[in-house]
């Protein structure tokens, strides 16, 4: 297993808190958080906006594995966001009681493809995929 991704977000100081505290079942309403925010329009010639409001801020840092932080990082940029905004809209999805309750219905899968990368030109295809999971419990095999 490779080692984690190491590097910082900005929080605001209780959702610091929460995170140090939940980081994986955090994580875990991550599909969820980012399957609704891809709902929204990818943003273009726009600045990248971040979660600073009139509160105090922590930079922690944190760890992920190269899918999340892959996966992380290019919602963010499609959306023109920070990844510190992405976590903090996750930990308030899981603030949420309602959301708690319910199950991880997707997994996802972030993927990128190559075209070409060189002084000349740059096109590299990225692309996340969503998939639901089965909850059904398995079949027993009965003897006739």
């Amino acid at each position: 297993m490779k080692s984690p991704l190491v590097t910082s977000i900005s929080l605001p100081d209780g959702a610091a808190i929460k995170w140090r505290r939940h980081r994986q079942e955090i994580m875990q309403f991550g599909q969820r958080y980012l399957r609704i925010q891809m709902r929204k329009e990818v943003q273009r010639g726009v600045t990248r906006r971040y979660n600073r409001t009139g509160i105090n801020f922590k930079i922690i840092s944190v760890r992920f594995t190269a899918a999340e932080y892959d996966t992380l990082h290019y919602v963010a940029a499609a959306l023109r966001v920070s990844v510190s905004s992405l976590i903090f809209g996750i930990i308030q999805l899981w603030l949420k009681p309602a959301r708690r309750i319910l199950r991880r219905f997707f997994s996802i899968n972030y993927g990128y493809s190559c075209g070409k990368w060189d002084p000349e030109a740059g096109f590299l295809e990225e692309m996340i995929t969503f998939w639901r999971l089965n909850l059904a419990p398995p079949q027993t095999a009965s003897c006739s």
